[in-house]
């Protein structure tokens, strides 16, 4: 028996300008995922106006490329005042 291969994802944490209407935060939160739909990646999680969401690739890896295209999308949105990302980690790994 093999060892299940790792799946590499990212934690992303934002936190949005205040005050932000609900309208704003749905059309920011579907161009999010449509983003993230362009680069294969898809994200669990959620929030209001802090977000937090593990992003990873179904059936793949997500690499570094990705940590750094999504956190600069966010970054040049004028809805978020804050991004960060964390270092790529194998989800699948207990601990």
């Amino acid at each position: 028996m093999s060892a299940p291969c790792p799946e590499y994802g990212f934690v992303l944490r934002c936190r949005l300008v205040a005050p932000t209407s609900a309208d704003a935060r749905g059309a920011l939160r579907d161009a999010f995922v449509a983003a993230l739909d362009a680069r294969g990646l898809v994200a669990a999680g959620g929030g209001v106006a802090d977000w937090r969401y593990v992003i990873h690739r179904d059936g793949g890896q997500a690499v570094d490329a990705d940590r750094e295209a999504v956190t600069a999308w966010l970054a040049a949105r004028p809805e978020v005042a804050d991004v960060v990302a964390g270092p790529l980690v194998d989800l699948t790994a207990s601990g």
